[in-house]
């Protein structure tokens, strides 16, 4: 029987971006909710801005399956921008998508395809039985 709500805290995965952290993925069945934290880039003078790209979706690997990008909460949808103040600020934001048919498993989130610079994807993202806990 499916769980109602499974959450798992900073899973295992793999990104080319530095200083975005994947925090938590909670799935449940209204939704799959994926919480980061991003550190304004110390490159720009005031920590540069971020998006989010409208095409955003989630995957199961290996699947053509895209769960498109339903909303975001504390960051905006480009082409709007979040501008930093300084390049020590850090934006904790989630993304919504539809509810996935699995608990466990690989999933993917990509930003964009063909992938870009800088673009927010994740690959491997591990939602591992053992380390997720149900929520009622």
């Amino acid at each position: 029987m499916k769980q109602d709500t499974i959450v798992y805290h900073e899973p295992e995965c793999r990104t080319e971006v530095n200083n975005l952290k994947l925090l938590r993925i909670t799935l449940s069945k209204e939704h799959t909710k994926i919480d980061f934290g991003y550190q304004a880039n110390d490159y720009y003078i005031k920590g540069g801005w971020v998006k989010i790209g409208a095409e955003t979706f989630i995957r199961m690997k290996g699947s053509k399956i895209k769960y498109r990008l339903i909303k975001g909460d504390n960051i905006p949808i480009g082409p709007e921008k979040h501008h930093f103040k300084t390049t020590q600020d850090w934006l904790y934001f989630s993304l919504y998508f539809p509810e996935i048919p699995i608990r466990h498993g690989l999933i993917e989130l990509i930003e964009n395809e063909p992938i870009k610079f800088n673009d927010f994807n994740f690959w491997d993202i591990l939602l591992d039985g053992e380390k997720g806990y149900e929520v009622n």
